[in-house]
């Protein structure tokens, strides 16, 4: 992942080189996006998401095409991510943290895209490029789990939330904002992302175009499934947050498991979670363009 990060970093890097030598031919383009999210966190293996996991986004996207080799692009898109031990149920660790969320992502970014081949937006060229891509984002996410009421081993005050999607963030279910670790702050819900990737795109006639594209996002937080570092004792979190926080944190004896001990490892504090989103791009010129050269 992170050779795939340099090297887009590194070709834009490259592009004024080329930016030098071509012909400005600007336009705008006003479009929509349709594919799909994902998500590599405390609930998936090595450096791959889980496939099946990927659940539906869409959004809107608008391409300035400051000439063939340059767009700048804007996006705004709404998709989901989701993760649960149950995925692995040959795992003895993750079958007793017996752990699961989802959340909703909301992302808007400014990126910028280096056309390879060149990019003539006219129907008389039936042009095509493969593209890379880089930005900057800004996302919001709130991770949730469903709460299942169970009398043998939760306080009966919850009884009435049996069912319920239940937010995590405010339960500071790591110890979050307590009085023995009021120095570790409750982690932000919107925070900032750095999108890149890959695609293509083709120009369909003089004013419509069809893409598809790729894109990792790099966070800078642990928490997009609010697991990261360690188990904190049930008195500080339910001292803090109530019974639901100590329900929330520790799910192990929900499965007949004994639950973990104070310190013991919740998640991998030592790495960040990504999400991705890719999908297919469908849109409209706007204003501007190459004009056409007619022969005679």
């Amino acid at each position: 992942m992170k050779n795939i990060y340099t090297s887009a970093l590194i070709a834009l890097i490259t592009l004024p080189l080329t930016l030098s030598a071509q012909k400005k031919a600007s336009s705008l383009d006003f479009g929509l996006y349709l594919g799909g999210s994902n998500y590599m966190g405390e609930f998936t293996k090595g450096s791959m998401p889980l496939w099946d996991k990927t659940k539906l986004a869409g959004g809107l996207i608008c391409r300035f095409n400051y000439g063939p080799y340059l767009t700048f692009k804007g996006t705004a898109i709404y998709g989901q991510i989701e993760g649960s031990d149950k995925n692995f149920s040959d795992d003895a660790y993750r079958k007793r943290r017996n752990l699961s969320f989802k959340s909703d992502i909301v992302e808007f970014s400014i990126q910028g895209e280096w056309n390879i081949l060149g990019y003539e937006n006219t129907r008389t060229s039936y042009a095509w490029s493969p593209y890379l891509f880089a930005g900057l984002s800004v996302f919001r996410f709130n991770p949730k789990a469903q709460f299942n009421y169970n009398a043998a081993i939760h306080d009966p005050t919850l009884q009435a939330q049996d069912g319920d999607w239940i937010e995590l963030q405010p339960l500071g279910t790591e110890g979050q904002e307590t009085t023995k670790f009021n120095d570790k702050r409750r982690y932000a819900l919107t925070q900032v992302s750095i999108p890149f990737g890959f695609g293509v795109k083709w120009q369909l006639n003089d004013h419509w175009a069809f893409g598809i594209d790729y894109g990792w996002r790099k966070t800078f937080t642990d928490y997009m499934d609010d697991v990261s570092s360690i188990y904190v004792d049930n008195i500080i979190v339910g001292g803090a947050s109530g019974p639901m926080a100590v329900a929330m944190k520790d799910r192990a004896p929900e499965v007949g498991e004994l639950p973990f001990e104070n310190n013991d490892p919740r998640g991998n504090s030592a790495t960040k979670d990504w999400y991705m989103i890719g999908g297919i791009t469908l849109t409209y010129r706007i204003i501007g363009g190459r004009q056409p050269c007619f022969n005679f």
